[in-house]
């Protein structure tokens, strides 16, 4: 049976990720959205390159890190214009990891300026391009 599991396990893909992260950033392209905080939610995932083994995060990819790189880019980094370019960045940092195959994320903004009362504004980037999750 031992055998077989590892069959199974070899032929699996795994994705770590964080939804619905929640925070605050001065992005957007009006000038009043870079100087006041407006609230974002971003969720992420990663398809790893190889199964985590033995139980050992070193072999994963941390939730944590994936949080971090996120709040790092939207409360800590250069304010820009468009929620593209957050992504982008985002993806640039994660897309180094070392067991990182693919990257997907999808940014929300719940108060971006639009002309009618209803509507989200939403970005979902994938890299490598074209990449399904």
């Amino acid at each position: 049976l031992v055998g077989s599991e590892m069959c199974i396990r070899d032929r699996m893909s795994t994705i770590v990720a964080v939804e619905g992260f929640k925070l605050k950033g001065k992005h957007g392209v009006f000038d009043y959205e870079r100087e006041k905080e407006q609230p974002f939610v971003v969720s992420i995932w990663v398809l790893l390159k190889e199964p985590a083994k033995q139980d050992e995060i070193e072999t994963s990819v941390e939730y944590a890190f994936l949080q971090r790189t996120t709040h790092d880019v939207i409360t800590r980094g250069e304010s820009v214009h468009m929620m593209e370019t957050l992504c982008d960045r985002i993806i640039d940092i994660v897309s180094g990891h070392l067991n990182v195959a693919a990257v997907k994320i999808r940014m929300e903004k719940p108060q971006a300026p639009m002309p009618h009362n209803s509507g989200l504004a939403v970005v979902e980037r994938t890299w490598p391009e074209g990449r399904t999750f």
